[in-house]
């Protein structure tokens, strides 16, 4: 019979919860801000100021309630589930090019429709991918050190593919996001510094192989041209990242004032990519602090909780979590200020998107989870042979590796 040691649970994480909170609120409050004069003008949007943000409070609801179950739920059970949920989530990814099954829309095939219900898999896929990554690389006998088939092999075939289906969406900014928050969880399991290195050098020679070798791409190749050059082009490709670059601008140091903002007219996705464009323009340096404090919060915490647990796999669970989260961010700031060519990637908890929003929540549920039980319960076999919380079977037997919950 297993038997399975009690272990105090501690008490929620308030400021990592508040925090998130703060950032659902205002992200609620800048869709609504930053898309209501489009949406009356759309007979698509029914003439609703409220179409988007409507849709995107009912997605913050569902995402509340991911949030507390992912904290019921012990996160030691997500490793059990690890291989399957990967399995799940390459099918998604591929399923977004069935005809009928996955929706297209401006050249880009990211969305998967099953009856009254439209999502992203992509968004998916990131959390499975950082679940199965962690589940991997905290097996007792996994040689992280080493690229072998003991060591980093697996996981660099597993996130290769990943990282191909979300590329060929096209979504490369998703991709460059996900490839980041693994490469921060190789980096924290222990592999060498020079493998990662390499591991990172492949990667650009194959975007720029395929960037040089898909021209017809002209989207991406617009990107860039508008980077480079975004003044010549402010009327034409540059015309979203122009308008962005004049939004921060015009906002100085408190802004234009909260629902007075211009440029948002001129934004095709200020309520989306570029949300970040509007939301400083009408708060201001001192509002974007608030933003980057809160995110910056997010971020502090979910570290500060991966170096708490005494768990391998929750403290890579808890790292590629929150390494996800920052890079996001990070990316997207990026953008709206002109320092990076577009990616198309959101802004955490602000940015429209149910999907996205979701996922998020359901992620710090977990991070929140695995801050109440830095220590998982371990589960004891005959008596004598248990399972060590950092990934080593222990005791008599070395070679048992028996899984918590």
């Amino acid at each position: 019979m297993n038997r399975q040691t009690a272990r105090p649970k501690l008490p929620i994480d308030l400021t990592l919860f508040a925090a998130t909170v703060a950032l659902v609120v205002l992200g609620l409050w800048m869709v609504l801000d930053s898309s209501y004069v489009k949406t009356l003008e759309s007979a698509r949007a029914g003439n609703d100021a409220f179409f988007f943000v409507r849709r995107q409070a009912n997605g913050a609801l569902i995402g509340l309630a991911a949030l507390f179950a992912m904290m019921r739920v012990g996160y030691w059970k997500l490793r059990g589930g690890a291989v399957a949920g990967m399995i799940v989530g390459l099918i998604l990814l591929y399923a977004v090019k069935i005809p009928h099954i996955g929706v297209s829309l401006n050249g880009a095939a990211r969305w998967i429709k099953l009856g009254p219900i439209q999502f992203q898999p992509s968004e998916l896929a990131k959390l499975l991918l950082i679940v199965y990554i962690a589940a991997l690389l905290s097996r007792p006998h996994c040689r992280v050190r080493f690229l072998g088939a003991e060591g980093l092999m697996p996981s660099l075939i597993v996130i290769g593919i990943t990282l191909l289906l979300i590329e060929r969406e096209p979504d490369l900014g998703t991709a460059v996001v996900l490839f980041l928050a693994v490469m921060t969880q190789l980096f924290l399991a222990g592999a060498r510094k020079r493998h990662i290195g390499l591991i990172c050098a492949v990667c650009a020679v194959v975007v720029l192989a395929i960037g040089f070798g898909n021209r017809g791409m002209t989207h991406r190749d617009g990107r860039i041209t508008a980077f480079l050059h975004p003044t010549e082009h402010k009327k034409g490709l540059g015309f979203q990242v122009y308008h962005a670059r004049l939004a921060i601008g015009s906002g100085q140091w408190i802004g234009e004032g909260m629902g007075r903002g211009r440029e948002k007219y001129f934004l095709p996705q200020g309520n989306s990519d570029f949300i970040f464009a509007t939301y400083a323009e009408e708060t201001g340096f001192l509002g974007c602090l608030l933003l980057i404090g809160l995110m910056g919060v997010v971020g502090w915490r979910g570290f500060r909780i991966a170096t708490a647990t005494k768990d391998r796999f929750g403290m890579l669970l808890a790292a590629g979590i929150s390494s996800l989260i920052s890079w996001q961010a990070l990316i997207n700031m990026a953008v709206a200020t002109g320092s990076i060519p577009a990616t198309g990637v959101p802004l955490p908890f602000i940015s429209d998107g149910s999907s996205s929003l979701i996922l998020l929540l359901a992620s710090v549920g977990i991070l929140l989870n695995i801050a109440q039980h830095p220590t998982p319960p371990p589960v004891t076999v005959d008596s004598e042979k248990v399972f060590d919380p950092r990934g080593n079977a222990s005791m008599k037997d070395r070679g048992l590796y028996a899984r918590g919950g």
